[in-house]
């Protein structure tokens, strides 16, 4: 190696890949080279030492810092706690601090967790997702279906790919998904399922559900067919897991429910799927009331989509229905019945609003 490390600063040492490789790894090639120059320089024994106490703290392999950024939080730390003592003031306590800092609140953790584009590797959710892992990406025109490994099928749709470990663990199944798929998960309720993309992770124990989460898009996804699932934001996971949170911040969904994440606004909306299923077995395919009273109307609706229906049953109590229903979609279905009764409706957090002033 023909580096001139002894000018090498703390910022260097932890973007320096060999450097980096003797960190993580005990069995490196460079073992040998880096115990032998430490021995010959001890005098820089001080930057060595943080930047390996720094890079084990972040577990980070690819770490890319920025001198500004490491500047403005390590002179914030002291500005914060005014100190007396020299040594405090000088550069190698700066950097100290700010490893305490990241120690304490998980700052750098998070900061590199998430990089202005959003993205995230999968090795920092599993490290089977990063070594013991297939891959499959679907460059066809038509969908692709893959088994994984505990009987759950996922349909893979063109232009998408989808990282998962040959042998699951027993405690977790993860996958890593760029692009859309359909989920189809054998229910273990001890061995919780997640699908992870670059900005939401979602959570079940066994259902079917589409995830649509291309690069290039502004948006994801998240539809539930059967089952129940939990949506969280990447951002507020890691947040729960750095403070050892057992409460974590999701939104669920049941059937013919999904949820939107805008990535500009970073925000999960939570609503009702373009195309509710019916999701009663052996459900009649034609709704024909006479003169039946709204409520038991909604009361139908509601068991047939799995979903709820708010209306005010005394400003109603006179509202009835006469109409024949067939293969209608569920919007239709409403348009019809707001226009006879004179109503309107809205969607409100997946719940079906009826705004009335009697009949």
């Amino acid at each position: 190696m023909n580096i001139n490390y002894r000018k090498y600063s703390f910022q260097d040492f932890s973007r320096d890949e060999a450097f980096r490789q003797w960190v993580f790894n005990t069995d490196s090639k460079n073992d040998e080279f880096w115990k032998n120059w430490i021995a010959e320089n001890p005098d820089c024994a001080e930057n060595i030492n943080i930047a390996k106490a720094f890079l084990l703290t972040l577990e980070e392999k690819d770490l890319s810092l920025d001198n500004d950024d490491l500047d403005a939080i390590t002179d914030k730390i002291v500005a914060e706690a005014p100190l007396v003592i020299p040594f405090w003031t000088t550069r190698a306590f700066k950097l100290a601090a700010s490893m305490l800092l990241l120690l304490s609140f998980g700052f750098f953790g998070l900061k590199y967790f998430y990089q202005e584009s959003g993205d995230i590797t999968s090795e920092k959710i599993n490290s089977n997702l990063s070594s013991n892992y297939l891959e499959t990406e679907n460059n066809k025109t038509t969908n692709q279906q893959i088994t994984l490994q505990d009987g759950s099928i996922v349909t893979l749709y063109p232009k998408s790919k989808i990282r998962y470990p040959k042998q699951f663990s027993t405690q977790l199944r993860e996958v890593y998904l760029t692009g859309q798929a359909f989920f189809n998960v054998t229910k273990n309720p001890k061995r919780p399922f997640w699908v992870y993309t670059s900005h939401i992770s979602t959570q079940v124990l066994g259902t079917s559900f589409m995830v649509k989460a291309f690069e290039n898009e502004n948006n994801i996804k998240v539809e539930v067919h059967s089952g129940k699932v939990s949506v969280y934001r990447r951002e507020d996971l890691e947040k729960a897991k750095l403070q050892q949170k057992n409460e974590m911040v999701g939104i669920i969904l049941t059937p013919n429910q999904e949820v939107d994440y805008s990535i500009t606004d970073e925000r999960l909306l939570k609503s009702i799927i373009n195309r509710p299923e019916v999701l009663i077995a052996n459900s009649p395919k034609h709704f024909t009331f006479d003169e039946t009273p709204i409520s038991k109307v909604f009361e139908i609706l509601e068991k047939t989509y799995g979903l709820n229906i708010i209306f005010d049953e005394k400003n109603m109590e006179n509202c009835f229905l006469t109409a024949s229903f067939s293969d209608e979609s569920l919007y239709d279905k409403l348009n019809l019945i707001c226009k006879i009764t004179h109503s309107t409706y809205e969607i409100v957090d997946a719940q079906i609003i009826i705004h009335s002033k009697g009949c």
